[in-house]
C-alpha cells in the first residue's frame, strides 16, 4: 500500500535542487507546455528508452512550487500513485490521435480550455479553432501513420477513457517502477532542470475562447 511504501522510504531524501521555482499550479499544469510536465514526460520516456515520454495533466498534482532542494517526499506529492510506468506501442496513426486527444475537444472530462498532456522528444502544433493538428513530430520528423511507435505512459491511462481514449490494455508491452520512484531515480542521475522547448504550440486559442463568449 502507498502507506505501507512511503513509510518505507526516505522522504527526506534531497534528490535534486533547483534554481528557479518550477511551479506546478492548476493553470499552469493545464495550461500547454510547461516545465514540471516536461520533467514528467522526460523522466518516463528515460525509464523505458522510449519514442515518446507521455504525462497527462489530470495525474500532476497541485501544490506549492518545487524551489531550492527537491526531495523525494516532493515527488510522492506531485504523482502520489502506485501505477507503474507503462510501455505502450502504437500505429502512428493511433499516436496522432493521442496527441489530438491532448487539446481533449471530444473527451468529457475537465474544463473546456484545458490541455490534458505533456510530451517528450515530441512536437505538437494545435490549431484551437479549426480544433486541428498542424504539426505533429517525433524526434523531429513527421510521424508516419503506418509506423509503430513506443511511448512511456501511466499504466492507468490504459485503463481509463476519460483522458487518452485511444490508448488500452492491448497496447501495453512492458512496465518500469512506481511513478514517483522513476521521477526519483531521474531526478538523482540526470537531474531536474526542465525547459519550455516548444514542445506543444496552441494557436489560436484566444480567437476560440473569445468566439464562446
Amino acid at each position: 500500500a502507498l502507506a505501507e511504501r512511503m513509510a518505507g522510504a526516505d522522504l527526506a531524501e534531497t534528490v535534486d535542487g533547483v534554481d528557479e521555482p518550477i511551479e506546478r499550479a492548476g493553470d499552469v499544469v493545464h495550461g500547454g507546455e510547461c516545465r514540471v510536465g516536461n520533467f514528467v514526460a522526460d523522466a518516463f520516456r528515460w525509464a523505458h528508452d522510449a519514442d515518446v515520454g507521455l504525462s497527462n495533466a489530470g495525474g500532476l498534482r497541485q501544490g506549492d512550487p518545487f524551489a531550492g532542494d527537491v526531495t523525494k517526499a516532493d515527488l510522492i506529492s506531485l504523482i502520489p500513485f502506485e501505477e507503474p510506468v507503462a510501455l505502450a506501442s502504437v500505429t502512428g496513426g493511433e499516436l496522432h490521435d493521442v496527441f489530438r486527444e491532448m487539446a481533449a475537444p471530444d473527451v468529457d472530462f475537465g474544463e473546456d480550455d484545458w490541455w490534458h498532456g505533456h510530451v517528450s522528444n515530441a512536437r505538437v502544433v494545435w490549431d484551437d479553432d479549426s480544433e486541428l493538428i498542424l504539426e505533429a513530430a517525433v524526434g523531429g520528423d513527421p510521424i508516419d501513420p503506418d509506423a509503430r511507435y513506443t511511448v512511456a505512459v501511466s499504466e492507468y491511462l490504459l485503463h481509463s477513457e476519460h483522458e487518452f481514449p485511444t490508448l488500452a490494455g492491448r497496447h501495453r508491452v512492458d512496465e518500469a517502477d512506481i511513478q514517483y520512484e522513476v521521477l526519483a531515480a531521474y531526478a538523482r542521475e540526470r537531474g531536474i532542470d526542465p525547459e519550455i522547448e516548444g514542445r506543444i504550440e496552441i494557436r489560436n486559442r484566444a480567437a476560440a475562447a473569445d468566439d464562446d463568449d
